[in-house]
């Protein structure tokens, strides 16, 4: 296990390193340091504040999906591990973050694991679902000029559709996943018996909170606060965008959030240095921006984004260790056993 850590490490440092190579590959320092020491100060700024709402809505759809489980959680619990877990996974490899916020913060949100695991997912899902939708939307609206970078945005819309559309087939009838993991679990049980044991238990549990989350007034809330929540990030590129004067088209900030978002999917280093910059860059020199320009706005939008989450998530860890010795009460519900 221990291997396939670094293995997976030293695979991430390496794409990394790939890609910040082709980013720097064809552009002049100088250009790049003056379209960065041109950056304008006050839409960084209102990104900056558009950012903050975003995750503030982001933390409320989680406060809402654990009151489901457990109604004492407020908005400030679940902000706690919502944000810890997002400046982990910035700083740490192996998303480490997910892993602390499903395990640590048990007994902080009195809720367990398993109901953790299955908000996650479920916040995995809408995002996923909203930032697909956002591509597809941003390809029908913006035509890129570049037809060799063309290939690297358009992917195929048939594949946009059928992703979407699973996507909300599991998100309204997660029963849909009982059956393949039934069978796997069943397989299991022939390999590592008691492996399966201790696991059957947590996947009960899992989707036992599923039901209890999931139904159609609640979804609608959830995935209202999903959309406004990635409208609220993109805002942030488009102000990014905004700031620098040397980017001729600044609407390639609404191209730029979910092709970038949809790029931290790939391994990389901590951070997602490297592969980020290099698709948002692809995204902007697509619409028609020069290469300096394009490379400052990925620098600067990674940073912007970077930055003031990893700041407030050091922020809550610091009050979380603090404070962690105020653990709340489980709330004992079909979904908790």
């Amino acid at each position: 296990m221990k291997y396939k850590r670094i293995l997976k490490f030293s695979i991430g440092i390496f794409v990394s390193i790939f890609f910040v190579f082709l980013v720097f590959r064809s552009v002049s320092f100088e250009s790049l340091v003056v379209s960065l020491s041109h950056a304008r100060l006050a839409p960084l700024a209102v990104g900056v504040a558009t950012l903050v709402v975003a995750y503030l809505v982001r933390v409320k759809r989680s406060q809402i999906m654990l009151a489901a489980v457990n109604p004492a959680v407020t908005f400030g619990r679940s902000a706690v591990p919502y944000m810890v877990s997002v400046a982990a996974n910035n700083v740490l490899p192996f998303r480490v973050g997910d892993i602390l916020r499903a395990i640590n913060f048990s007994s902080w949100l009195g809720v367990s694991t398993a109901s953790i695991l299955a908000v996650m997912m479920l916040e995995r899902l809408m995002d996923l679902l909203v930032i697909i939708g956002f591509f597809g939307l941003t390809l029908f609206l913006f035509h890129a000029r570049e037809s060799g970078e063309l290939a690297l945005l358009h992917s195929s819309s048939t594949f946009l559709v059928a992703s979407t559309v699973c996507i909300a087939c599991l998100l309204l009838f997660p029963t849909l996943l009982h059956t393949p993991v039934e069978w796997a679990m069943s397989a299991l049980q022939r390999i590592a018996p008691r492996i399966a044991a201790k696991l059957r238990p947590q996947v009960h549990r899992i989707f036992s909170t599923l039901t209890v989350i999931i139904h159609r007034p609640l979804m609608a809330l959830l995935l209202g606060c999903t959309v406004l929540s990635w409208f609220f990030e993109a805002c942030t590129f488009y102000m990014v965008a905004c700031a620098i004067p040397d980017l001729v088209n600044p609407t390639v900030g609404w191209l730029a959030m979910p092709v970038g978002t949809l790029s931290t999917t790939l391994p990389s280093s901590p951070g997602y240095v490297g592969t980020f910059h290099y698709f948002v860059t692809v995204a902007a020199r697509a619409l028609g921006n020069t290469p300096g320009a394009s490379t400052a706005f990925a620098i600067l939008v990674h940073l912007v984004l970077w930055l003031p989450v990893t700041i407030c998530g050091a922020l809550c860890f610091a009050y979380w260790t603090i404070r962690r010795s105020s653990p709340l009460p489980f709330h004992h519900s079909g979904s908790e056993f």
